[in-house]
C-alpha cells in the first residue's frame, strides 16, 4: 500500500547548505543559513486508554484480528461498508490474488462481501469494475448521492501517481459492479498521490489524503466542500489546518455516518506510540481540535491506519503489528460478558409494514401527478386514534403543509414528487413522532405513514465509550440502527413539545439507562451523566431547568430482548433516555 512519499530534494537542499558555507567567507557568517531542522519529530505517547482486564468478573475489553475470510496471508488494507435494504455489505481492500484466504498477492483492489456480525462474513468477491485502473485504493460509500468514492492508480505512466474517482454502485445477490467512472478532475493534481477519500453523510466535505504542494509536508489531509449532495463543483481543495496536519504524515481520514463531528485519522507524528497511531478530532463550526491519540492497547508499536465504523459498537482499524499473519490485517475492538448473564424476557420482533407490490398501471398512473401521503397517528399505550393532534409536513426544515388529525386518525395530502419530506406529529399532552420520507425516484401514487404520539418518548442518544459530552451526530432507532434524525433535531423537538405543554406541566423526567457492560456503580453514575446532558441541552433550548427533574436506571432496566436479537443491537437498543410530561 503506499502510505506516503518521500521527495529526494530535502537531500540535495542540505548537500548545498554545506557546500555554501564550506566556501571562502565574502558573505558576513550570520547570512550562512543553518542546516534545516529535520522535517519530522513526533513526540511519545504513551498511555492506555482501554482497560483490557476484566472490569469485576462482568466484562473484558478484547482487540482480536478479524477471522478468514475478511483476513488472508496476504495484506488486508482497510474495511468500509454500504448499507442496503437487505442488510450490509462489507468492501475490503487488499492485495490478495482472489476471494479465498490464501497467501498469494495480486494487484490491490476491493472485495465485498455479506456483513454477518463484527467478525463474521459472507463469502468475498472481487467487485466488478468497468474502465477502472488497479491498483485501487480505498473506498468510501456516500449514501447522499449514491456513488462510491475511492482511489486508483492514474492513467499514466508515473508509478507515484493516484487519482480519486466516482462510480455508480449496482448490487446483485452480494456482488457488486461499478459502472459510470469518472474522475474528479477538480480535486486531482497530476503526479501527485491523491488518495483515500472520506466522506461526511451530507455529501458536501470530501475529506482525501495529498502530498501537493501547499501542506505541512509529507503527506496531509486536504478538504473540498459543495453547495449539496445533489448539484454544485467541489471548490479547490484546502489542506487542514494546524493542529491536524503535521510536518509528518497524516493518512486515511475517515467519518463516522452517525457522528460527522468526528474526524478519525493515522498519523506518524504529533505524539505516537510508535509509528502511525490512530487519533481523532472534533470538528464544530468549522473549528478543529487537538488531535487525540486514541491510545494503548489499540495502538501499538507498529503502525496503525485506515480507521473505520459501522455504529458506536464496533470500530475497525489495520495493523501490522506481530499479531498479523505477515503484514497488514485487519482489527476490531469486541466486549465479553465473563460473569453471570442477565436474563431477559423474550419479545418477538416488531411488526414492519411492507408496501403492496408495483402494478404496472399504477407505475404509469404515477407519473402523472403528485403523490399522496395518507398520514395515520395513533396515540398512547392503547393505540387510539390522535385526534386533535396537530400535523406537519416540512421540505428543507420549511413547513409546506399544517393541519389537525381528524377524530379517524387518518389524514391525506399530496406533495410533488423527487423530493424529501419530513412528516410530523405533535400534541400538548403527549409527545411528537416523525418520519423521513425519500420520495426521489418513488413510483407509487399513494404513500402510506404511521406515526405514534407516545405517553413515554424514548430517544437514543448514543456516546461513544464512557463519554456523556460528545453524542454521535445521529440518534439510534428502535431497532438499533443509525436514523435519519440528528440528536440536535431530536432535542429542539423534545424542547418544542415540553414548551407547548408548559401551561399545565408540573416537570420533565428524564431517566438515563445504559447497556449491561460495568458494575451498577459506573452505570448509575453514567446514566445520571448523559441525562443530565440532555438536561443541559434541553435548558439552551429554552425549557425552564425548574420543571426538568433527571434520575439514571443506569442498567437496571434494559429492553426486552429479541430473538436472536446480537448483544451488540441489543446494548445500542438499551442506551436511551426516556422522556416522561407529568402534569398538575
Amino acid at each position: 500500500m503506499k502510505f506516503l512519499r518521500r521527495t529526494v530534494l530535502f537531500p540535495i537542499f542540505i548537500a548545498l547548505v554545506a557546500m555554501s558555507c564550506a566556501a571562502p567567507q565574502t558573505i558576513p557568517p550570520l547570512l550562512c543559513p543553518a542546516p534545516p531542522v529535520p522535517f519530522c519529530k513526533p513526540g511519545t505517547f504513551d498511555k492506555t486508554t482501554i482497560d483490557t482486564t476484566a472490569e469485576l468478573h462482568h466484562v473484558q475489553t478484547h482487540i482480536i484480528m478479524l477471522p478468514a475470510p475478511a483476513n488472508s496471508n496476504a495484506q488486508d488494507y482497510a474495511i468500509g461498508f454500504i448499507p442496503t435494504s437487505s442488510g450490509t455489505i462489507a468492501l475490503i481492500t487488499s492485495d490478495r490474488s482472489s476471494e479465498s484466504d490464501s497467501g498469494s498477492y495480486g494487484e490491490q483492489r476491493i472485495f465485498s462481501a455479506r456483513f454477518l456480525g463484527t467478525t463474521r462474513y459472507g463469502p468475498l468477491q472481487p467487485i466488478q469494475m468497468e474502465n477502472v485502473p488497479l491498483p485501487m485504493g480505498t473506498a468510501c460509500y456516500c449514501k447522499a448521492d449514491q456513488l462510491l468514492y475511492f482511489s486508483a492508480k492514474a492513467k499514466n505512466t508515473d508509478p507515484d501517481d493516484y487519482d480519486l474517482y466516482t462510480a455508480k454502485v449496482e448490487i446483485q445477490d452480494d456482488n457488486i459492479t461499478l459502472s459510470d467512472v469518472e474522475s474528479l478532475d477538480r480535486i486531482n493534481t497530476v503526479g501527485h498521490f491523491d488518495s483515500q477519500p472520506a466522506i461526511d453523510p451530507t455529501g458536501t466535505h470530501l475529506y482525501f489524503v495529498s502530498d501537493r504542494a501547499g501542506g505541512d509536508g509529507g503527506t496531509d489531509i486536504w478538504y473540498s466542500e459543495r453547495s449539496s449532495a445533489r448539484s454544485g463543483e467541489w471548490s479547490a481543495p484546502q489542506p487542514l489546518p494546524e493542529p491536524v496536519n503535521s510536518p509528518c504524515d497524516e493518512i486515511s481520514p475517515f467519518i463516522p455516518s452517525f457522528d460527522p463531528t468526528t474526524l478519525y485519522f493515522a498519523s506518524n507524528g504529533h505524539e505516537t506510540v510508535g509509528g502511525y497511531d490512530l487519533f481523532k478530532i472534533h470538528i464544530h463550526n468549522g473549528e478543529y481540535s487537538e488531535p487525540e491519540n486514541l491510545g494503548k492497547p489499540m495502538n501499538t508499536t507498529a503502525d496503525e491506519v485506515f480507521p473505520s465504523a459501522l455504529n458506536d459498537t464496533a470500530f475497525f482499524w489495520a495493523s501490522n503489528a506481530a499479531t498479523s499473519m505477515g503484514g497488514m490485517n485487519l482489527y476490531t475492538i469486541t466486549r465479553t460478558h465473563i460473569g453471570p448473564p442477565t436474563p431477559q424476557e423474550q419479545l418477538p420482533p416488531p411488526e414492519r409494514i411492507h408496501p403492496e407490490p408495483l402494478r404496472e398501471d399504477s407505475i404509469a398512473e404515477a407519473k402523472l401527478g403528485p403523490i399522496e401521503i395518507i398520514a395515520h397517528v395513533t396515540r398512547g399505550a392503547d393505540n387510539h386514534p390522535a385526534a386533535g393532534a396537530d400535523i406537519y409536513v416540512r421540505e428543507d426544515s420549511q413547513d409546506i403543509y399544517r393541519g389537525t388529525i381528524p377524530l379517524t386518525g387518518e389524514i391525506g395530502f399530496k406533495v410533488k414528487r423527487d423530493r424529501e419530506y419530513d412528516v410530523g406529529a405533535e400534541t400538548a399532552d403527549a409527545f411528537f413522532d416523525v418520519r423521513h420520507l425519500d420520495l426521489r425516484g418513488a413510483r407509487d401514487s399513494v404513500v402510506h405513514v404511521y406515526l405514534h404520539l407516545p405517553d413515554t418518548l424514548v430517544i437514543r442518544i448514543n456516546f461513544p465509550f464512557d463519554d456523556y459530552e460528545h453524542p454521535y451526530e445521529y440518534t439510534i432507532d428502535e431497532n438499533g440502527q443509525p436514523s435519519t434524525m440528528t440528536w440536535q433535531r431530536a432535542l429542539d423537538l423534545t424542547a418544542h413539545s415540553a414548551l407547548a405543554s408548559l401551561d399545565k406541566l408540573r416537570e420533565l423526567l428524564l431517566i438515563g439507562h445504559t447497556d449491561s457492560l460495568g458494575t451498577d456503580a459506573y452505570n448509575n453514575r453514567l446514566g445520571m451523566q448523559r441525562a443530565t446532558f440532555i438536561a443541559s441541552e434541553l435548558e439552551k433550548r429554552g425549557v425552564p431547568s425548574n420543571i426538568v427533574r433527571i434520575e439514571s436506571a443506569g442498567r437496571t432496566e434494559p429492553v426486552l430482548r429479541r430473538p436472536d436479537e446480537s448483544d451488540e443491537v441489543f446494548r445500542l437498543r438499551s442506551r436511551r433516555v426516556d422522556f416522561v410530561k407529568i402534569f398538575r
